[in-house]
Order: structure tokens, then C-alpha cells, then sequence
């Protein structure tokens, strides 16, 4: 065994050398891994590039840089040198990358941070999802080699494709914008990660909540019965118990065989494959632990997860940093504190960046070198205070009706483990579909074992249905606010009396229903909150050929019906019915009453209906023998002849009344299945009022309302009022004006303005004034009455002077701002009249 280990990490160190050796050499990697597996053909794949991109159309920010873009640049080409010299093993950093016109970017330049009005997008599963629906993945060129390009956000969500760069790019700029402390991640993950096959995955639809298991507190009991001496020998237990281990391990062995035989072999480029994610810290936004985003899914996971394999490096909109720690386990272990100096190396900061010293640099550049390159201790040290410029990418934004339509082509499908998802945009389909998850029984896709589908917009408020395609059950689920409060249908067929469970939502309905389960010859019905406490009735019908009573000819013949009643605290238990059985055949009706306290048996009664004449058909005839008695725990005689004739009464009456409503609930069926036809033959999806492009109807109205309330703006515009104007006709000036006529309406409108500024000035004096009298007057008041107030009369004192108090403190702040403002004013009023074009002309200011 010791041999057999030994061989297989030897042979697992050769597989992990010969992969290192492959990445050694970048340049020989792309001529050595296969073409065909690994690095794909930009002809097989919808891909765009640079030449696709109309670049007439992009800001002048696209195409050229700015000095401090340069400078960051150049910054950069110094951190990427000093990076290379330090760390030669390590693989090259992802720091300024090509954009879509072929201009080098810094990566931390093409962060956008954006909040879009959309309340979906407030939350970073919100963004993860849509930016995970929205675009379409490309691979890499070259799965173990950086991408030669980076393009903006914009772009990829104009042709909504990309790598994973360009999504976890456009993500982070939309989580920056909502608030979380969000990077972008240079990485490595596995095959499944960076080709986004999920076939191995479990649907997020199926996978179960975890559930919390309370523990149950343990009733000591001080009556407990002795355990008997246990007899068996504990050398047998002993010898059983080593016999069912070795059974166990050799059981546990033999899967073991079978789940590496099944699993795939290791691939060769396990640890190489670049990829790129989303870290999210723990802090802003009331995170509460650090996590990542897998940009291909939007799905979250956990630092530890084993799909990423390594860091290189992470950045944000402010800075870069490279990871310094051991990523030979994959992050599990990793420290995302990037203020630590020891793990992460920042690049843009005064005491944190990678430095060398002055030999170091002697010694890889040469003296002059470095002389010529660092040059004077000034710009070493405004070098070393650089703040990373603003972003270069053209503001953000998603139109409505795209945020709405969201796929590319309005569709979407992924695969996972023995299931398909499919989701469309809302009113792309007639029939409201927008999701549809398919289970299959095996691998290959093809035997389908159960169909789930969700609805949305539909008039009929269907929002789920599943199909069972094993049964053929098919359950459709309804929101509230269904015409007949349907909650759920369960049917094979939407054809009569084939089998029909009906969830009601009961607090919408009169009778308090909330369930019927109907078959050919059965139907029970379930009711909750009833004043009757009627919880359940029961009803058996006959064949259609069998002689029944019937009132209706339509409906089915009943033989039984049977209802349960929940106990009534208000009656005693013996005389609560519990249960009531009418037998319509025989003519009799059973009643069973709630059990008594520390009764075992109820109490229970037997009628038994003579038959009736013809001349009183509607007379209840009574003898001794028309009803059976039984009494719990009492031998006495029962109630009177008198008591169970009106009983009986009472029963014949309530049984007519209960046939009435199971025939009700039999014509409810037959017209809840004809309007669920109507509806699923012409199925009708609703448009709310506010959306303006689908609603045909309101359309017109918004247009002439927008064309009313442009015209009153027209309008508004056009009557605004000349403060000039009185004072040219008070002067009698029309079309042109001379120099006199021009002092004159400026002296005229600037002593109106100060006689306008003065009288409001005197006026909050008048009012100040008046205010401090009347306060003055309650004080004197209350010194000439000597009776002590009462408490009315005190409360009442208190409030009118606080409010007298506050009133006066008001005017005193006004008359202190207006005699403060009234010079600026003033002043205002003169520069307004100086550059009035049909003033200035005349008083020398043009």
C-alpha cells in the first residue's frame, strides 16, 4: 500500500511539473496545448471585436488619453517592472489592457461605479442576476492567458456578450454605485467555472432550505421504570461490532471505486485557467462576511469554495492591489484585509506601495538609468501623492424596455443536473409564460419526469403550474384576487367529473372553504373560520342510473353526506355534535357527539324517517322506535318524545338544506372547469396603466395630456410678465429709446424697488410691534388678577405665550434678514438694469 501511495504522488507531482512547465513559457503554451480543447476560434464563436465597434459614435475619452491617464500609465509600466524583478515566478498582472478603439486603459479607469433607477438593481443579487441574464459568455481566446483587450461597460451592454472580465467589470461598477464595497477579481478557477457548465450543478429551484432543528427539551420524569441487567456478552458485541466495521469499510471502499470511475479525470490545465469574479467586503451595505460573485451564474459563494483556485490581483475604481499569500490551497485560507502591507501590495498610496530600494534599482536598471527615470526628489515625491483619475467610460445606462426584455433575444436556457431552466421576457410568449423548469430522470435530457412553469401578466392571475408527467397531474397555482378566489386546481383534465382538487383562498369566501376533492363518486369539501364550526363534509353519489331523491336532474344522485363539526365550547360535550351522517338511501341520519372529559365513548343517536304521506308531505311522524339512544355514562332515560320530534325536525330541515348546497358545490365545479377552458383557450394578459408603450388604450390619452401641458408651458412662457414694462409706459416710451428716457426708468425702478424694500421692512416692524403689546397685555393681566388661576386658565396663559414668544422670535430673524438683504438687493436690481439690452446701450454698458 505504502508503495502503491507513493507511486501516485509521484505521478501527481510529475502531472502538476509538467503543468508548470507549460506555463513557464506563454509563448510556447499557445503552439503546445491543443487548439481544438483549449483555445477557442474567435470563427466559431458570435464574438465582436474592435472592428465591430462603431467608434464615430464613442466620447473622445475612447480614443485618446488624458495627461493623468498617461502618467497612471506610466506609473503603472514602473509598478508592472518592479513587480516582474521581485516576483519572477509569479504570472504577469492584468494592469492596462486595450479597450475597444485600441487604447490602453488602466483597469481601475474602466470601473464605472452606477446606480440605475431600477429597485431590483438596489441589492447586489438584484445586479448579479441581471448582469448575469442579460449578457452572453464568450471564453477566452486562451484559457491559461490574459485577454489582450478590456471593454467598456457600455459597449457590453451595447452588444450584450463578453468574457468574464467584461462581467465582472460591469457588475462591480453596479454594485460600487449601490453602495457595496465591491472589486474586481484576477484569478483561477476550475473547467466548470470558466466554461459555465453547470450540468453537474443542482438548480437553485430544486435545492431545499436548510432547515433548524430545535433540540426538544428532555421531560425528567421522577416515575421512571428500572431497565432490566443486560445479560448478552460484551466479547460477542464486541466481535459483531468488528465484523459490521470491516463490512462497512469494504462497502465504503467499493463506492469510493465507483465515484472516482465515474468521475472525470483530472484536467491538465486544473490551477492554470484564468478567470475573473467579484469580491464583496464585509461593512458597507450591513454585509456581514466577505463573499464572492460569480459574474457567468450571479450566484454567491463562500471565500472557501473550491471552484476558485487563486488571486493575482483585485481592484476597484480607486486602486489595485496584487496578493502577496500562498494561493497553493486554493482562498480558503486567504486574508481579504487589503490594508494589510505584508498580504496585499498596494500600488496607488503614499507608504503602501511596492517600493525597491535605491541598490535594488542600481542593480536591475543601472545607476543612470535610474537617475534619468525617478529624476528629482520632487517629482518622486508628487509621483508618490497620485490620486487614480475619474473613469474614462461614458456614463451607464439601461433603457426601460431592454432592463424589461433583459436575455439577449428575449430567451434563456441553462442546463443542470438531469434539468433544463428556461426564462423568457415578460410578453414575449402569448400565454405569460416567463420560466420554465424541465426535470429529466437521467443524463442524456430526454425521458422528462416533471414540467414546472411560471406565469406572470395573465388576467386570470395564473402564476404557476406544474405537470407531473409520470401521473399526469397537472396543478396550476392563482395569486389572490382570482374572480372565484381559486388558490390552486389539481386535474388530469379540465373535462367534468375526471377527478378535481380546488384550493380556495377561504378568508375571500362567505362558506369559509378552503379545500374540494372531487371524483366520479365522491366529493369532500374542507372549510376553516366557520361561526357553525363545520370543518368537513364528505358526500358519496350513486351511478347516474340509480333512483334517488334529487331536486336537480343534472346533478348526480347523493347517497351519503357526511359533515364534522369541531368542538363548541359553549355547548357540554353531550350535546355538541362531533359528527353528522345522513343516509339519503336508508332514510336515516347518525349523530355523534364530542367526548366528554375522561370518556372514551361518545354519545351517540339513531333516527330513523317513517315514511311520509301524501296528503302532508311535509310532516315528520315520531314514534319510540324512530330513535336509538346512547348516553355516556348515564343509565337514566333520555330525553323526552317531545325534545327529539323537534330534533328530528331540525335534521329533516338542515338535511334538505345541505343537499340544496352540495348540488351548489356540483354546479360550482361544472362552471369553475368552464371558465378555466375559456381561459386557457383565450388566454388575455393585462397591461398596467403606466406602461405606456403596451397600453394601446391609454396611448392617446398621455400623448394629448403631453401635448396639453406643453402647449400651458408655450403659454406660461409667453405671458411671463416685463418688470419693465409700467415703467416704459409711465414714460411714455414705445419702440426705441434715448439716453434720457433710459435714466429716467432706471432711477424709477430703482427708487420703486426702495420703496418696495422699505415697506416691507415697516411692515414686519408693525407686526414685531403688535406682537410684543399683546404679550405685554397677558403679563399685565396676570399681575392685576390677584385669584389664583386655575388649571385651565394656567395651561391656557402658557400656550398663548409660547406661541406669542415663537411668533415674535420669527418676525425679529425676518426684519434682521430682510434689512441685511435689502442692500444686496438692491445692488442686484442695478446689475440686472445695467445689463438689460434695451437699457445698456443708452447708459454706456455695451
Amino acid at each position: 500500500m505504502d508503495t502503491l501511495e507513493e507511486e501516485e504522488d509521484e505521478q501527481r507531482v510529475e502531472e502538476k511539473l509538467g503543468g508548470l512547465a507549460v506555463s513557464d513559457d506563454l509563448q510556447d503554451v499557445e503552439t503546445k496545448v491543443p487548439v481544438e480543447q483549449d483555445c477557442v476560434s474567435k470563427e466559431l464563436l458570435p464574438c465582436f471585436d474592435s472592428n465591430s465597434v462603431d467608434m464615430s459614435q464613442l466620447p473622445s475619452s475612447y480614443k485618446t488619453n488624458s495627461p493623468k491617464e498617461k502618467q497612471l500609465l506610466h506609473i503603472a509600466n514602473n509598478f508592472l517592472q518592479q513587480y516582474i524583478h521581485l516576483c519572477p515566478n509569479r504570472k504577469l498582472l492584468f494592469l492596462h489592457p486595450v479597450n475597444e478603439c485600441g487604447v490602453e486603459k488602466f483597469v481601475s479607469t474602466t470601473v464605472r461605479p452606477t446606480l440605475l433607477p431600477y429597485t431590483e438593481l438596489y441589492d447586489w443579487d438584484g445586479c448579479a442576476s441581471f448582469v448575469s441574464d442579460y449578457l452572453v459568455m464568450e471564453p477566452l481566446e486562451c484559457p491559461i492567458t490574459l485577454p489582450n483587450s478590456l471593454h467598456s461597460p457600455t459597449t457590453t451592454l451595447k452588444h450584450q456578450r463578453g468574457n468574464c472580465f467584461d462581467f465582472s467589470v460591469l457588475l462591480c461598477s453596479m454594485l460600487i454605485g449601490a453602495g457595496y464595497d465591491a472589486y474586481c477579481v484576477q484569478g483561477y478557477a476550475t473547467l466548470e467555472t470558466c466554461t459555465l457548465d453547470e450540468t453537474q450543478e443542482l438548480c437553485p429551484l430544486l435545492r431545499k432550505p436548510l432547515e433548524t432543528q430545535v433540540p426538544k427539551e428532555e421531560v425528567k420524569s421522577k416515575y421512571r421504570i428500572t431497565p432490566l441487567p443486560d445479560m448478552q456478552s460484551k466479547f460477542e458485541l464486541q466481535q459483531e461490532a468488528k465484523k459490521a466495521a470491516a463490512i462497512e469499510a469494504s462497502q465504503k471502499d467499493k463506492e469510493r471505486d465507483k465515484k472516482e470511475a465515474g468521475k472525470p479525470k483530472r484536467e491538465p490545465l486544473h490551477g492554470l485557467r484564468v478567470h475573473a469574479w467579484v469580491l464583496v467586503l464585509s461593512g458597507k451595505r450591513e454585509v456581514p462576511e466577505t463573499f464572492f460573485i460569480n459574474p457567468f451564474t450571479g450566484n454567491r459563494h463562500n471565500t472557501t469554495d473550491k471552484r476558485f483556485l487563486g488571486i493575482e490581483s483585485v481592484w476597484n475604481h480607486r486602486n489595485y492591489w496584487v496578493n502577496m499569500q500562498d494561493c497553493r490551497h486554493g482562498c480558503k485560507d486567504l486574508i481579504f484585509d487589503l490594508g494589510d502591507t505584508i498580504r496585499w501590495e498596494i500600488m496607488l498610496s503614499e507608504s503602501n506601495r511596492l517600493q525597491l530600494l535605491p541598490e535594488e534599482e542600481e542593480e536591475l536598471f543601472g545607476s543612470d538609468t535610474v537617475s534619468d527615470s525617478n529624476g528629482s526628489r520632487a517629482e518622486r515625491e508628487k509621483r508618490m501623492s497620485f490620486d487614480m483619475p475619474p473613469s474614462w467610460v461614458a456614463p451607464i445606462w439601461i433603457p426601460p424596455r431592454e432592463f424589461e426584455t433583459r436575455y439577449c433575444q428575449g430567451k434563456k436556457v441553462t442546463l443542470y443536473n438531469k434539468a433544463k431552466l428556461e426564462k423568457w421576457a415578460p410578453y414575449l410568449n402569448g400565454n405569460g409564460l416567463v420560466q420554465r423548469l424541465t426535470i429529466y430522470a437521467g443524463l442524456d435530457y430526454t425521458d422528462v419526469v416533471e414540467v414546472r412553469e411560471w406565469f406572470e401578466n395573465r388576467e386570470d392571475i395564473l402564476v404557476r403550474r406544474e405537470v407531473n408527467k409520470q401521473t399526469e397531474l397537472t396543478t396550476d397555482y392563482f395569486s389572490k384576487g382570482h374572480s372565484l378566489c381559486l388558490k390552486a386546481h389539481t386535474y388530469t383534465s379540465l373535462e367534468p367529473r375526471t377527478g378535481h382538487t380546488m384550493e380556495f383562498y377561504n378568508e375571500a369566501r362567505v362558506d369559509g372553504l378552503q379545500k374540494r376533492v372531487e371524483t366520479a363518486s365522491e366529493m369532500t369539501e374542507y372549510f376553516m373560520g366557520r361561526d357553525d364550526f363545520l370543518y368537513l363534509r364528505h358526500v358519496n353519489f350513486g351511478k347516474q342510473g340509480e333512483e334517488t331523491q334529487r331536486t336537480d336532474m343534472n346533478s348526480k344522485p347523493i347517497v351519503q353526506i357526511k359533515e364534522c363539526f369541531h368542538r363548541n365550547p359553549e355547548k357540554p360535550a353531550d350535546e355538541d355534535v362531533a359528527e353528522c351522517i345522513f343516509l339519503i338511501k336508508e332514510e336515516d341520519i347518525h349523530l355523534t357527539y364530542h367526548l366528554k372529559d375522561k370518556y372514551i365513548t361518545a354519545s351517540k343517536k339513531l333516527f330513523h324517517k317513517l315514511p311520509q304521506k301524501a296528503s302532508k308531505e311535509h310532516e315528520v311522524f315520531m314514534t319510540p322506535e324512530t330513535c336509538i339512544t346512547y348516553q355516556a355514562g348515564s343509565f337514566e332515560k333520555g330525553k323526552s318524545l317531545f325534545h327529539l320530534y323537534n330534533l328530528l325536525k331540525e335534521l329533516t330541515a338542515k338535511e334538505k338544506r345541505v343537499k340544496e348546497q352540495v348540488q351548489q358545490s356540483e354546479a360550482e365545479v361544472l362552471t369553475i372547469l368552464k371558465i378555466r377552458q375559456t381561459e386557457e383557450a383565450n388566454v388575455k394578459l393585462s397591461v398596467s396603466i403606466y406602461n405606456r408603450e403596451r397600453n394601446e388604450e391609454r396611448r392617446p390619452q398621455h400623448e394629448a395630456m403631453e401635448s396639453t401641458m406643453k402647449d400651458e408651458l408655450l403659454g406660461q412662457k409667453k405671458q411671463d410678465l416685463d418688470y419693465l414694462a409700467p415703467f416704459f409706459i409711465r414714460n411714455g416710451c414705445r419702440n426705441k429709446l434715448n439716453q434720457e428716457q433710459a435714466l429716467r426708468v432706471r432711477d424709477d425702478c430703482l427708487t420703486d424697488f426702495k420703496h418696495h424694500l422699505t415697506y416691507k421692512v415697516n411692515l414686519i416692524q408693525a407686526r414685531l410691534e403688535k406682537a410684543v403689546e399683546e404679550l405685554q397685555k397677558r403679563h399685565l393681566w396676570l399681575q392685576e388678577n390677584k385669584n389664583p388661576l386655575s388649571t385651565k386658565e394656567e395651561d391656557d396663559y402658557l400656550s398663548s405665550c409660547s406661541e406669542s414668544m415663537f411668533h415674535i422670535n420669527v418676525l425679529e430673524q425676518r426684519l434682521s434678514r430682510e434689512k441685511q438683504m435689502a442692500p444686496q438687493k438692491y445692488l442686484a436690481l442695478e446689475n440686472k438694469l445695467r445689463m438689460d439690452p434695451r437699457l445698456a446701450e443708452h447708459l454706456g454698458y455695451i
